[in-house]
């Protein structure tokens, strides 16, 4: 059984070319949006996208709480 990737890269001159008219495509069951604000414009798989954000958002939380407990010190 194959997986499919996270990323393509180099879709813009294939068959996955017609991704840029719809902004994503499906690719064996997978939904892929293209990310164009990483270098290269890759198409990336959607839940991949989604774990991304999470761990992004938590990362965030993490240093916000961070912030407050440093300020939390100097007061």
């Amino acid at each position: 059984m194959t997986t499919t990737p996270e990323r393509i890269h180099g879709w813009q001159d294939s068959q996955l070319s017609i991704a840029r008219f719809y902004g994503g495509i499906t690719y064996q069951g997978h939904t892929y949006t293209i990310a164009v604000a990483e270098k290269g414009a890759p198409l990336v798989r959607a839940d991949v996208l989604a774990r991304e954000a999470k761990e992004r958002k938590a990362a965030d939380k993490a240093a916000e709480a961070q912030a407050a407990k440093q300020q939390e010190q100097l007061i």
